[in-house]
């Protein structure tokens, strides 16, 4: 008899420490690493030619995030972000528009400040790109055993830069630069 309450007082206290690593498990905070990418869509209208420094700007979540089994960043949570940067378009390139991330609000209200950009492969600037050439002068091209071909040959004239505008419904990606604990 005394063998068999030992085993069973010897299970429960196996079942209560296994009971009290998975409420750890729970409570414990989950960490989203930087250089972690968020897939968000912009919400309104912004371009190099309405915004100015520091404009709110808010994008949304398109779909939960998951670090195991912890959703920390749930589907429809808002972004909040602030415009950096503007660049003018000039002569030879687009204008282009930098966004830092700020915040990020979740469907239950919870805020976390985080900090983040934008990202795009032109240093995390919307826009940017070069321009084409306006001008092109013809020269012969000689080739054996062919006639001359007239070929154009763009001169140093780019053309004049267009504004950048960033629609809503664009879908953009959010590079976190801070950890992100979520509780």
């Amino acid at each position: 008899m005394g063998k068999i309450i030992r085993a069973i007082f010897f299970i429960l206290i196996l079942i209560f420490v296994s009971l009290e690593i998975k409420a750890e498990e729970i409570t414990q905070e989950q960490t989203l690493r930087a250089g972690t990418f968020i897939k968000v869509i912009n919400l309104a209208e912004f371009s190099t030619l309405t915004s100015d420094i520091d404009d709110e700007v808010i994008f949304l979540n398109t779909q939960d995030m998951y670090l195991y089994e912890t959703n920390i960043i749930p589907e429809n949570t808002k972004i909040y972000g602030e415009v950096e940067d503007v660049l003018e378009p000039v002569e030879g390139r687009d204008g282009a528009i930098k966004i830092k991330i700020t915040k990020m609000i979740t469907p239950d209200k919870k805020v976390y400040k985080i900090k983040g950009h934008i990202y795009s492969d032109n240093g995390n600037y919307l826009g940017g790109k070069e321009t084409l050439p306006v001008y092109y002068r013809k020269v012969p091209h000689y080739t054996q055993r062919l006639r001359p071909m007239l070929k154009a040959v763009p001169l140093n004239v780019p053309e004049m830069g267009k504004h950048t505008v960033i629609k809503p419904g664009a879908e953009l990606f959010v590079i976190i630069e801070e950890d992100i604990k979520a509780k």
